[in-house]
Parts: structure tokens; C-alpha cells; sequence
């Protein structure tokens, strides 16, 4: 009962990334790591259904007389079948488009099953049904049982537990070999490299949630080089467009008000590296509305990222939009949560970008509400004509600082309709901590090709080390602010024949 119940809240928590239909329960769910609680209550339920099959074909029991029962036990055998087999499924990462939902739906029949089976116990036994489900005299009579039991659930969770990342195998470069970081996979030490796919699920706009994730690395002594690719059907690079209505600006968005957007925005992609490789993340996923004591509620109930234990994981973040111009990635934190500022709208715990000298854009308004915004620039006279409400593309671009001028009252003769970027870049370069990733993306036929590169040795307090034993999880957003793909076991990289290579 403990673990049918730990699997079922956990998950329903987990599930509320993805789908909506329970948001009404999320007040009384848990909060918190509730990946690492779910894993494992998986793996307890699934010894304990072992351990059942076993005792049921080894052990004389009664029969349930009425024809009702016996249905809805079969009804309740097959769904804990299909929810543990889907589980396990996903968590080795074999997961197709429609495991997700499978998973989803079969807790949702166990849910049903529990009604079916228990509200006639209720009806006829009422408050003496507690006390059959614990009694102490069955529970002494069994107790060596139940040692085995634990004991048996402990060596699960320890193979389980040893389980949880995928070695791979980092190729070994020469200084000699040439690399351009343009998005492509041209040069000739890519070929001799295998694609280590990684299914990813829970993503806004993708097929069901999903998409694969293709991977390649390789490193000489003193950088790393990654290739990323992913499906995505379209190629997204709207962000919050600015529109002229009833003579005032907006900001077109649905769901950007609440920090989850799904519609004007960028197609994104993030790597998050850290020195271990738990569940979650590596524990920094933090689900529900509060779930870091001491911290403000979040906007949209999906959580927060943070390191409660004080180490720093290392983010990396690729914008369709923003960043792939400046042929970089953004290079965040994951870190001890922050100190709330007042008046700061959006509260983001742990996860920040790293420091920098100089560089990056900025959001063109001064303060956002949802129904009215003033932009902080507006195009220069002989660049007004770009910007007309027939001109789409001008929701895909972003305004250069020096091709602006300041806001001012005066200037705004623009139509109803017009559309004006909402990105504002003041240079084309990250400088310092934040711009150590180097990175350029090219969409074609429906695919994303992200070609990255980074020091292995930044001497950063904010970055991870790219050496052996490092660990990696993978995200894609399709048009979405918040709402990625994720997986459960990160790739553990295998640096040690560049290091034997060094040797020589």
C-alpha cells in the first residue's frame, strides 16, 4: 500500500509537467525531488508484485467467490502490468512517442481500480476497514516476511541505483584537426563517430511530447565538441513579438504572462552537466508550486531548479533567436537558490546565468503587464518602413541598438497592426563567464543540428569540468519557454582514451 501510494502521488505530481487534467489536486500533492521518490517506489512496487506472484503460485489461498471481484482483481493485475512495464520503459529510455501516454493513462486505470475494489469494503465494513489493512498480529506472523521483503527491496534499489547514467565514449582529437562551429557535421571526424540516441518525452508542441535526441562528442586535450540533433517539424524563431493595438503596445503571447509561454517563442536547447548523475536531474528538478521552504511560489505551479546541497551544475542554453547569431550559447548555473529581490516579478531559485563583462540583449520594455507595455526603443527613421503589419518576418528578427532610437511619444506614428521584435541587442557577443560556450544551430528538413564547443577546463566557479565521469542530460523546446523534453539517465562521459592518448 505504501508504495502503490508513493507511486501514484509522486507521479501524479510528475505527470503535471505535462498534462493539466489533475492541476485541481496539485494543492494536496507533494512537493519537491519527487523524481527520485517515484523511481524508487516504482522499484518496490515491482519486487512487491514479484514477491506476489510468487506467493500466489507457490501458496493455497481462497479464491474471491463473487464473480465482481475477481474482474476487477484481473482489471487491477493487467494495468500494475502495463504501468510498471511502461515505467521501467521509460526509464531506461527506450520510450517511443506514445509510452508517455500509455504510462499516464494505466496509473490512471490503477486509480480506478482502487475505487472498484475498495468501495464495497467500504460499504460493508466502513471504519473497520483500517484496521484490516494494518493488523499487527498478521504483520508479527509474517515478519520474517518482511525482512525479506526489505531486504530483497534494498539489493533492488542498490542494482537500481547502479544503473542510473549510460557510459559514452568520448573520441579522442588531434590539435590538427580543424573544426568550424557552423551547425553542420562536414568534418570528417564526425563520420567516424555513432549517434547515441536519447529518447526525450513531456515537451509542449512535439509529437505527443516527444522527440529523439541524437548525440556525438568528441575532445582533444584542451576543448570538447558536441553535436546535437533533434526532430522538430518547424523552424521557430518568434519571440513575444511587440503589436500595436487600440494605439497602445502589447505583448502577443499565450501563456508568457504566467512565465509559460507555448506559442511566441523561440525553439530552444540545453545541456546540463554535473559531477553525479541522480534521478531528476541530478536532484536540482523541484516540482510543484512552493517547493523550496523559504522561497516564493512560482507562477505556473511547474517548479523550480536549484542545488540544495551547494554544488554547482553546469547549464548550457541554445536560443534559435537570441544566441545563434552571436554563435553562442548561453552559459547558465544551477546553484544554491538565490535570495528573492523585491520587486523582481519572476523568482528563479537556482538557476541564473553566469557573469559577464559586457554584451547580450535585453527585452525591449521597461515594465511588462500583460495588457500595455512601453518599448524602450523604437527603429530609426529610415528603418520604419521594415516595419509595417503585413511584414511577418519582423516577428522573427530582433532590433539592433544602433539601429534604434530611444522611445519616446513623439516618434510612435506606427499603425494599428504593427509589429516591432521584442529583442533588443545591445551587442553580438556574450563577454566573460557567460559567453564560454561556443555554438551555431542549422534547421533543414525538419531537423535542428547544433554544433557546440567549450574549454574542458573553463577555471570558472559557475562551470562543471568536462572530464571523465561527468554526467549529461539533454532538453529540447519546441516554441516554448519552460516546457522541454526531458529523460531520465544522463550520459556519463567516458574521457579515458583521450587521457591514455595524452599518456602516449
Amino acid at each position: 500500500m505504501i508504495s502503490v501510494t508513493l507511486s501514484l502521488i509522486t507521479g501524479l505530481r510528475v505527470s503535471l509537467l505535462q498534462y493539466d487534467h489533475f492541476s485541481f489536486l496539485a494543492p494536496v500533492l507533494p512537493q519537491g525531488k519527487m523524481h527520485t521518490v517515484h523511481y524508487y517506489s516504482g522499484v518496490t512496487l515491482a519486487l512487491a508484485s514479484a514477491c506476489f506472484i510468487i506467493y500466489r503460485l507457490t501458496f493455497d489461498h481462497k479464491a474471491a467467490n463473487n464473480k465482481y471481484h475477481r474482474s476487477v482483481n484481473w482489471f487491477g493485475y493487467v494495468v500494475l502490468l502495463v504501468s510498471l512495464i511502461s515505467g521501467f520503459t521509460r526509464w531506461l529510455d527506450l520510450a517511443n512517442v506514445w509510452i508517455s501516454t500509455v504510462h499516464y493513462l494505466s496509473a490512471l486505470a490503477f486509480l480506478l481500480f482502487l475505487i472498484l475494489h475498495s468501495y464495497v469494503y467500504f460499504l460493508t465494513l466502513g471504519k473497520k476497514l483500517v484496521g484490516k489493512l494494518f493488523q499487527i498480529k498478521a504483520i508479527v506472523r509474517l515478519k520474517w516476511h518482511l525482512i525479506s521483503f526489505c531486504l530483497l527491496a534494498g539489493i533492488g534499489v542498490f542494482i537500481f541505483d547502479q544503473n542510473k547514467s549510460l557510459s559514452f565514449q568520448v573520441l579522442p582529437l588531434e590539435h590538427s584537426d580543424f573544426i568550424a562551429i557552423d551547425g553542420q557535421d562536414s568534418e570528417p571526424f564526425w563520420q567516424n563517430i555513432k549517434w547515441k540516441a536519447i529518447n526525450t518525452y513531456g515537451g509542449a508542441n512535439f509529437n505527443n511530447g516527444y522527440t529523439p535526441v541524437q548525440i556525438k562528442i568528441a575532445s582533444n586535450d584542451v576543448e570538447s565538441y558536441f553535436l546535437f540533433r533533434w526532430q522538430d517539424e518547424t523552424k521557430s524563431l518568434t519571440h513575444l513579438p511587440l503589436v500595436k493595438l487600440n494605439q497602445q503596445w502589447q505583448v502577443k503571447q499565450q501563456g508568457f504572462h504566467s512565465f509559460n509561454e507555448t506559442r511566441y517563442y523561440e525553439d530552444k536547447f540545453a545541456v546540463l552537466l554535473s559531477q553525479s548523475c541522480n534521478h531528476g536531474g541530478d536532484g536540482t528538478a523541484h516540482l510543484g508550486k512552493s517547493p523550496i521552504k523559504g522561497k516564493p511560489a512560482n507562477w505556473h505551479g511547474k517548479g523550480y531548479h536549484g542545488a540544495l546541497d551547494g554544488r554547482v551544475r553546469d547549464l548550457w542554453h541554445w536560443k534559435a533567436l537570441r544566441t545563434n547569431d552571436m554563435v553562442q550559447m548561453d552559459d547558465n548555473v544551477i546553484a544554491k537558490p538565490r535570495i528573492a529581490k523585491p520587486g523582481d516579478r519572476r523568482y528563479t531559485a537556482g538557476y541564473f546565468a553566469d557573469g559577464k563583462e559586457s554584451g547580450a540583449y535585453v527585452m525591449n520594455w521597461f515594465w511588462y503587464g500583460k495588457n500595455q507595455i512601453t518599448p524602450k526603443r523604437l527603429p530609426l527613421p529610415e528603418y520604419q518602413h521594415m516595419y509595417k503589419a503585413d511584414n511577418q518576418h519582423i516577428e522573427q528578427a530582433v532590433l539592433p541598438w544602433f539601429s534604434s532610437t530611444p522611445y519616446k511619444p513623439l516618434l510612435d506614428t506606427y499603425p494599428e497592426g504593427t509589429l516591432l521584435s521584442s529583442v533588443l541587442y545591445r551587442s553580438n557577443r556574450f563577454e566573460g563567464d557567460r559567453g564560454d560556450v561556443t555554438a551555431k544551430g542549422h534547421w533543414q528538413d525538419g531537423y535542428w543540428t547544433l554544433e557546440v564547443a567549450r574549454r574542458n577546463k573553463t577555471g570558472s566557479e559557475y562551470d562543471v569540468a568536462l572530464e571523465q565521469g561527468v554526467c549529461l542530460w539533454v532538453a529540447a523546446f519546441d516554441h516554448a519557454q519552460i516546457a522541454h523534453t526531458r529523460h531520465q539517465r544522463p550520459l556519463k562521459l567516458d574521457y579515458s582514451a583521450l587521457s591514455q592518448k595524452v599518456k602516449l
